[in-house]
């Protein structure tokens, strides 16, 4: 008697390739197996020493700060050069003649790593059941942390793979070391139990029902691997990829979505959650060069007079987002003024305004004209205008304090503007000096209108032929 026997297989074949392409290689790592092998090596350990202490307290902070340095460190820093390697290694291109889009490219080498992640966060389970047989502790309460920790670490390598698009690698390491410095720090404070069992996290938990905690972190963790992995695709995508309309609009969506809740709920976490927004679209947006291929316009012409009035807005390039980003400024500014006051206003502006600034002077400078990459730029002259504003900024306080008088000299930038406001007294004094940097504010606003409207025009004859192509 025979009997057929069907071929088995590893993956399905409605995965998507590059998602099994890469977790396949990284499954076969040595890095991998090493550290599966030496954290349940560690965990077993931990378990007995729990189990045989009189007083779990003291161990049970080894088994979360493990987990936490697994999920949300050591898996994650696998994908900081995921792009730069197939750059560098001429892959690439060959990757997109398999008719794989960059998008899904990225989404792979993301996805693996996810799906790496939590595959030890399932193998963490009878730990988490032996923790609650010898100390009593509550399932649900681990199991919530466990799932946190993991989103975590998913969000951290979204934001490693964004950051391998950048090719210096010494500008890649400067901008993780902070993150990873305090953000790690900050994870073992939320997560990592204390003597009592409970992190900040959870004393936090314990005022908001868990389920809608819950909730909001996936919401958040969403936009924030959809935000940082759209980009990383528009940054490695030729220019006649339509990337920027659906992922300006999905930005957009979302600040719009968490303006609404702050006017119904009037929690300022709300305004903060729109704020960090606009600011992860302002880097965005900010840092794109200028499209010079029809093919980008046609969407827009395709869909009539709505995509006619949209194009100045969602088209690429940083000429389009300065002014989706000041549309969106000018909104926040007017919610933060209608519900807080006109007290908190103008340090908004000021930060607004500075981030200006900078956009301003890199567009400005003429070695940037030609650049490639406008990232690493921005970063490069964010850090040096700061350090040289810092310096002004004191020498400023310095020589007002020195001669007893305000330090009016600072109202002339806007990053200096907003410290001369904390060494003025409550007051008509302080009130007139912000109004001043404000007005002085403004400057780059308008340069940054001029700028742009000049590179809009500029694009005149290329938006005309895209015109005749979506005809």
């Amino acid at each position: 008697m025979t009997t057929a026997l069907t071929p088995l297989t590893d993956f399905s074949d409605r995965l998507s390739p590059m998602v099994v392409k890469e977790l396949r290689q990284g499954l076969r790592t040595r890095a991998f197996g090493s550290t599966m092998l030496l954290m349940h090596a560690l965990l077993i350990l931990i378990t007995l020493m729990t189990g045989s202490a009189q007083n779990t307290d003291d161990t049970r902070w080894m088994l979360d700060g493990l987990a936490t340095l697994v999920l949300c460190f050591i898996l994650p820093i696998r994908v900081s050069n995921a792009l730069t390697e197939e750059v560098k290694m001429n892959t690439l291109d060959m990757l997109m003649l398999t008719r794989l889009s960059c998008s899904r490219i990225v989404f792979g080498k993301w996805a693996s790593v996810a799906l790496q992640a939590l595959l030890i966060a399932s193998s963490l389970m009878p730990y988490i059941v032996a923790r609650y047989v010898f100390g009593g502790m509550d399932m649900k309460q681990e199991l919530l942390m466990l799932g946190l920790k993991w989103l975590v670490g998913i969000v951290f390598a979204a934001v490693l793979v964004m950051l391998s698009t950048i090719k210096q690698a010494w500008l890649r390491i400067i901008i993780m070391i902070g993150p990873l410095i305090f953000g790690f720090g900050a994870i073992g404070i939320l997560f990592v139990g204390s003597s009592s069992g409970r992190g900040l996290f959870l004393g936090t938990a314990t005022m908001t029902p868990w389920w809608l905690l819950t909730l909001l972190s996936i919401l958040a963790s969403i936009w924030m691997i959809y935000a940082c992995l759209s980009t990383a695709a528009s940054r490695i995508s030729a220019q006649a990829a339509p990337l920027a309309l659906p992922k300006r609009a999905v930005h957009v969506l979302t600040n719009l979505i968490l303006l609404v809740c702050y006017l119904v709920l009037r929690d300022p976490a709300w305004l903060a959650a729109a704020t960090a927004v606009l600011c992860f679209l302002t880097l965005d947006v900010m840092t794109e060069q200028l499209n010079e291929v029809p093919s980008a316009y046609v969407p827009f012409f395709k869909r009539g007079f709505l995509g006619r009035l949209l194009m100045p807005l969602l088209a690429p390039g940083w000429a389009s987002g300065f002014l989706l980003t000041l549309i969106l400024s000018a909104l926040l500014t007017g919610v933060t003024a209608m519900r807080s006051g006109l007290d908190e206003t103008p340090h908004y502006v000021l930060i607004c305004c500075t981030v200006w600034m900078m956009t301003a002077i890199i567009q400005i400078l003429p070695f940037t004209r030609k650049a490639d990459d406008l990232l690493p730029i921005f970063f490069g002259t964010f850090a040096l205008a700061y350090l040289l504003l810092g310096m002004f900024s004191g020498l400023g306080v310095m020589w007002a304090s020195l001669s007893h008088a305000q330090p009016w000299i600072l109202a002339a930038l806007p990053p200096t503007a907003m410290v001369g406001a904390t060494q003025m007294p409550a007051g008509p004094e302080r009130e007139e000096f912000l109004r001043l940097a404000m007005l002085c504010g403004a400057v780059w606003p308008l340069l940054m209108f001029f700028l742009a409207e000049r590179a809009w025009r500029k694009l005149r004859p290329v938006r005309a032929q895209a015109e005749t192509m979506a005809r």
